[in-house]
């Protein structure tokens, strides 16, 4: 079964897309949108590689080899990013955390640009205020962004789309949110059990391609993934095998909070961690915290993985010698020996629009 695009005119039909960064979820989506078959044109656009980058020069030769186009930029401003952005209806970021204030001037190059629609990188959590951390969180810059989408680029014609799809078990370390898959135990901050959100990557991916092709019902909205609710007691359980007694660490709050304060002025990157693990046991991990509706329903082809069973499958990898999760390292769905852009295709495929005499796609 495929999605159809939904459209009301020919200008409707985004078929040139840029993608900025090509780590992570960056390599995910274009290797993605490559396979989807509907864009006439996708681009990677990264920062320029030092020579001593091997890993990244040979992922974008690889790139390359897939027919993407690369386009580098040296410098964070609107101009290097408007010439990035030259002749693409749809920019893509999959900036990092660090990178999550650049996408200021990036948003300022899409206008320049000509640019039609922004996707801010916002896979994950929400930005809500924490009433624990005596000062912004890392996360602070997500509401930064899209507060400028909002009030200063969509007046000058640049749509948007914001993604909250919360935790990605299989793309983030779980060590990092306290659980220890090869050891069988964890470490819990509180008591574990307020709801957070969990979407695996293939998961994330597959929401992102479909939204792409749909741009006149995804603009101008956020959209709410959910590809299952838990309480980190539950998930504890399933590491632990049940046995949440001495294989559990507890750490409360206060202590946990003192943590971070000293590891954020140490600029030491655990600080992180810590931030991660309040932020869930206070409810901040929750996309829908304020009980704003899911969006699911949007998206019928896709059958999501729970995090229990995320949890089960990256602990049958952690016993073989294969927890390989830092460095966004993506591990294979379970009913599936395919990569986690494998089958995206077969969900999101469309035909491209098109072309009319003036050059331009038609629905």
């Amino acid at each position: 079964m495929t999605t159809d695009i939904i459209t009301t005119n020919g200008s409707d039909a985004y078929t040139s897309i840029a993608v900025v960064g090509t780590g992570g979820y960056g390599e995910l989506f274009l290797r993605a949108l490559k396979q989807c078959g509907y864009f006439v044109k996708i681009r990677a656009v990264t920062r320029a590689p030092e020579a001593t980058e091997t890993v990244k020069l040979e992922r974008l030769k690889q790139l390359r080899a897939l027919d993407i186009e690369v386009l580098e930029y040296s410098d964070v401003t609107a101009g290097s990013f408007s010439t990035a952005f030259a002749g693409i209806d749809t920019v893509v970021s999959a900036v990092g955390v660090a990178g999550l204030p650049s996408q200021i001037p990036m948003i300022d190059g899409a206008i320049v640009a000509g640019v039609k629609w922004f996707i801010p990188s916002e896979y994950g959590v929400a930005h809500y205020s924490s009433t624990w951390m005596p000062f912004k969180g890392p996360l602070a810059a997500k509401g930064e962004v899209l507060d400028y989408l909002v009030g200063t680029a969509k007046p000058k014609g640049l749509a948007y789309t914001a993604l909250y799809t919360g935790l990605a078990l299989d793309y983030l370390d779980p060590h990092g949110i306290g659980l220890k898959l090869s050891k069988r135990r964890a470490t819990l901050v509180g008591r574990g059990g307020t709801l957070a959100t969990f979407t695996c990557a293939a998961d994330v991916v597959q929401v992102l391609v479909s939204i792409v092709q749909r741009p006149s019902e995804m603009q101008n909205r956020i959209i709410r993934y959910a590809g299952s609710t838990n309480k980190m007691c539950d998930l504890i359980k399933v590491v632990t095998g049940g046995n949440c007694g001495k294989n559990v660490k507890i750490v409360c709050i206060d202590e946990a909070r003192a943590k971070f304060c000293e590891l954020a002025r140490q600029q030491d990157m655990k600080a992180f961690q810590v931030y991660g693990r309040l932020l869930i046991e206070e409810g901040l991990a929750q996309i829908n915290l304020r009980r704003e509706p899911l969006d699911n329903a949007l998206f019928p082809d896709i059958k999501p993985e729970s995090a229990t069973d995320t949890l089960a499958r990256l602990i049958k990898l952690a016993d073989a010698g294969n927890e390989m999760f830092k460095g966004g390292q993506i591990i294979q769905r379970s009913h599936t020996t395919s990569s986690v852009t494998d089958g995206v295709g077969e969900i999101c495929k469309q035909e491209p629009a098109p072309a009319t005499a003036t050059g331009k796609s038609r629905a």
